[in-house]
């Protein structure tokens, strides 16, 4: 019973997660790419702490929800121990981006450090960035449900 209502809850952190991050994917990325660099950099000084305040709660309870339904698996010495393993590695996996790029890219837009060539490239490797990070976070969803529907 207790395993079963955290890979709910992990499925339902995910799935919200997930569909946040593909919005940012399709409509963000899109719009940021279409704008002028001093409209992308005058955007991103005035949204880019809000945008930040909304996906960081998100992103952490995306994390640690499904991080501890894995430890509890373990622990529990439930089944499915490879696949609880997968959801756990894709889990830290998506969350590890934000450290090994994102912070650093968010920073100089922020700090309007990159000439306009610069930044549409940025744009470019952010992107690519973003789609890998949801491949990850589509593999966790995806355990989830899996390992719900099998619980």
């Amino acid at each position: 019973m207790i395993q079963e209502s955290m890979l709910l809850l992990s499925s339902l952190s995910l799935g919200i997660f997930l569909g946040a991050q593909l919005t940012e994917a399709i409509l963000f990325v899109p719009y940021w790419k279409s704008l002028r660099a001093g409209a992308f950099f005058d955007f991103y000084q005035n949204y880019g702490g809000k945008i930040h305040r909304f996906f960081a709660p998100l992103t952490i309870i995306a994390t640690v929800i499904p991080l501890l339904t894995v430890v509890y698996s373990l622990v529990s010495q439930g089944e499915n121990h490879v696949l609880f393993g997968l959801m756990g590695f894709s889990t830290l996996s998506f969350f590890s981006t934000y450290f090994l790029y994102f912070k650093q890219a968010n920073q100089r837009f922020f700090d309007r450090s990159l000439s306009d060539k610069q930044l549409l490239t940025e744009l470019e490797q952010w992107g690519r960035w973003h789609w890998i990070r949801v491949g990850f976070e589509c593999l966790a969803f995806g355990l989830s449900l899996f390992l719900l529907l099998e619980a």
